[in-house]
Order: structure tokens, then sequence, then C-alpha cells
């Protein structure tokens, strides 16, 4: 059987390099980094091939491009192997390309709806920070959190990642001596370069106008061919509407990672793939299903190493469309 579960990266896992090895090995790749350039005006090559930018950690080029290799290793798996997953969740901008490989939105339209979404963060957004905490359980940092502010848009938990490491997200100032409160108590707390309070009710303002957006220009294909399961739900997408709320409101919530996780084992997931660049979520598959394997898909050899564990046909056979190209 090929089914697979495929995890989508989000913003921090940018890196130098990332998506040249594919543009170099498939053709179509390379032509849909430069439509993605295009309508992005972020130059996909120049920033992210080779040594990279210093600016390729910037907010819109590392969601962009994030986004852009996530998809174009699915392509890859479809086109040279044949390969579609069963099911998708993204953690945060991961989001976005989740949908297209469930097959629920089409790639421009998601690509539309992330920068959308980074144009009004960066224009209504309120300044803000996050931080990980790691070897403390989620209801003892709440509790420390309940004791230092009543206000959950000064300091919260946005994202649990695994059974012991939260990221905090707020103002920056709470944030920040939250940690050095729970840093007395945690194996590590440090702050992360993000300067957005992702995850937070303090961007309900932004979830709502981007709800606009999503309502009057995005068209959803419901059901889609693979199951969606998103943090913010913790568990799978179960309609539309709610496809249409995660995809605007999940930057405003609070992101369950673990429980998405846990949702798809007991919904018969075993073989997990990390889709795009990084191992972050390899990492935090390890640390909660620890009896099944997650592999890293961001490169030829490693797309090629996965297909052959699954005894996927040889490059060139596809009997099916690639990942969210059903929509021009």
């Amino acid at each position: 059987m090929r089914r697979f579960a495929a995890l989508f990266p989000g913003q921090l896992s940018e890196k130098a390099g990332m998506g040249e090895a594919l543009a170099a090995s498939h053709p179509r790749v390379a032509s849909f980094f430069d439509r993605v350039s295009e309508r992005s005006g972020v130059d996909l090559a120049a920033t992210f091939f080779g040594d990279g930018r210093p600016d390729l950690h910037a907010d819109l080029p590392a969601q962009v491009g994030v986004f852009a290799v996530s998809v174009a290793v699915l392509d890859v798996l479809a086109e040279d192997r044949g390969l579609f997953p069963s099911a998708c969740a993204g953690y945060s901008l991961g989001t976005y390309a989740a949908f297209v490989g469930a097959g629920v939105l089409d790639r421009w339209a998601a690509l539309d709806v992330l920068l959308e979404a980074e144009r009004l963060l960066r224009e209504r957004a309120p300044a803000g920070a996050m931080g990980f905490v790691i070897g403390l359980p989620e209801l003892e940092v709440a509790s420390e959190l309940a004791r230092l502010t009543r206000d959950p848009q000064e300091v919260a938990i946005g994202n649990v990642n695994a059974a012991q490491q939260v990221v905090l997200t707020g103002r920056r100032e709470p944030v920040l001596r939250a940690l050095d409160h729970l840093a007395m108590h945690a194996l590590k707390a440090e702050a992360l370069p993000l300067g957005w309070p992702m995850h937070s009710p303090a961007l309900e303002p932004v979830s709502a106008a981007l709800a606009g957006f999503v309502s009057m220009r995005v068209r959803l294909s419901w059901p889609g061919r693979a199951a969606l399961y998103a943090p913010m739900l913790g568990r799978v997408v179960r309609s539309e509407e709610e496809a249409r709320q995660v995809l605007s409101g999940q930057i405003a919530r609070s992101s369950r990672w673990v429980d998405v996780l846990l949702a798809m084992a007991s919904a018969g997931e075993t073989r997990f793939v990390e889709v795009g660049p990084g191992d972050l979520l390899s990492k935090m598959h390890r640390w909660t299903l620890r009896s099944s394997r997650a592999d890293v898909l961001e490169d030829p050899s490693g797309i090629a190493r996965f297909a052959s564990t699954l005894g996927a046909p040889a490059p060139g056979v596809s009997a099916r469309p690639a990942a969210g190209e059903e929509v021009a």
C-alpha cells in the first residue's frame, strides 16, 4: 500500500539552497518557481539558490519560498512516481501547502491567500514575539502564565508541538518576561526570531479581514482527494465551512500539532513524510509517534529513496494531474 501522510513545514524552515536541486533536475519545477516569483515579487532563485541572500529569512521571501518548495516536492512525487498523500497537515504557514496537497485548494489560489495574509499582517498586525519552552507540560506552562497575566493577548500558548514542548505568543515584553520566568523550571526557553504574535487572539482583526478575502475570492474543491487535518482544530477538517474557517482563522488560533499527529495515527496513518525544507516536523513526529517513521522530502535523492520504499513506478509514470494543478 502506498499510503502516507504529508506534513508541511512553516516559516523558520527556510534555508539557503532550498529548491535548487529540484529546479535543476525537473524543468517543470524551475518553470513553477519562475511563475511563483513573478506572482509574488520574490525572486526564488536569487533569494535562495547557492549561498542565498541575507534577507531570505524576511517574512515574505521565507513564506513564499517554503510554500513553493513544498508544492514542488508534491509535483515531483506525483509526476515522477504517481504518489499522492492520503492525509495532509500544515504547521502554521504550511497550512497553505497542505490545502494544495489535499486537493482542496488550487496552488495559485493558495499562494494568493498566503500573499494576502502576509500583506494584512504587515499592515495591521501588532508587534509581538514568540518563544519556545521545552521540558514542561502544557498544563504547567498554562498555570504559570495565568499567574503572570489574565490577558491572552499579552502572552498565551500559541503552539502545542509535543507533550513537553510549547510555543508562547503575544506582545513582546510579556512574552520575554514569561520566557525568563519559565527558564527557571524548563530544560530550555528561548525567543524565536519572529516579530508577529502568530496564533494569538491579538491577530483576530487580521483573521477577520482575511476571512472576507477567502469568502469573496477563494473557491475550494470539497471534499479533496486526501484527508485534511488542521492544528487549529486538532483533528481532521470535516466540512467546507470548517476548511474556510481554518484557511482564514488559523493565524489567530492556537495550534495543536501534537493532537493532529495523534489523530492521524488513530485514523490509520503509519507512514509520515515532511514535504518541504528542513526536518523540524520529523523531529516533532519522533517526540510524539515513536513507533512510526517520518521521511524528509526536500530534494531529488530524498524523494527517490522514499518512493523506492513504497515500490512506486519508475520516473515519468503518472496517472493523475500534479498537486493542486486542476485550476489555472
